[in-house]
C-alpha cells in the first residue's frame, strides 16, 4: 500500500510540475508553431499566420488559435489568452490545459503538412530531373 501511496505521489507531482512548466512556455511553442506556419504559408494557401492568428483551411472550413494579451492582467507579466476560432465565427476561451493541446494539435498537423509538401516536392524534382536526363 504504502509503495502504490508514493508511486500515485511521485506521478501527481510529476504531472503537476509539468503542466506548470508547460504553460510558461506555451508563448514559446505558441511562437515556434506561428513562425512554422509562417514558413508553410509561403508554400501553400491552406495555412495562414497573420497577427497573432495562425489558421488551417481544411475541406470543412477554416480552424485558427488566436494568442492575445490579456487586458485583465498587468501589462508587464506578459499573460495571453487563447482562442479557437472557426469558420462559422465561433470563438472558444481556451484554458490552460486546451490551450496546450491546441497548439500542440496545430504544431503535429503543420509538421505533417512540413513533410508532404517537401516529399510532393523531392518527387516533382525528381521527376523533372529523371525527363531531363533521358
Amino acid at each position: 500500500m504504502k509503495k502504490l501511496f508514493l508511486l500515485l505521489f511521485v506521478l501527481g507531482a510529476g504531472f503537476s510540475v509539468q503542466a506548470q512548466e508547460d504553460w510558461t512556455k506555451l508563448t514559446e511553442v505558441f511562437d515556434r508553431v506561428y513562425s512554422l506556419a509562417t514558413d508553410l504559408g509561403e508554400q501553400t494557401d491552406k495555412v495562414t499566420a497573420a497577427g497573432n492568428v495562425i489558421s488551417i483551411i481544411t475541406g470543412k472550413g477554416t480552424v485558427s488559435v488566436q494568442k492575445k494579451l490579456d487586458k485583465s492582467k498587468p501589462k508587464h507579466l506578459n499573460h495571453y489568452q487563447y482562442s479557437l476560432l472557426t469558420t462559422t465565427g465561433r470563438s472558444i476561451q481556451l484554458d490552460k490545459m486546451n490551450a496546450e493541446r491546441v497548439i500542440e494539435t496545430f504544431q503535429a498537423k503543420l509538421l505533417e503538412l512540413k513533410t508532404t509538401l517537401a516529399e510532393n516536392q523531392d518527387a516533382d524534382v525528381s521527376k523533372i530531373l529523371d525527363s531531363l536526363f533521358q
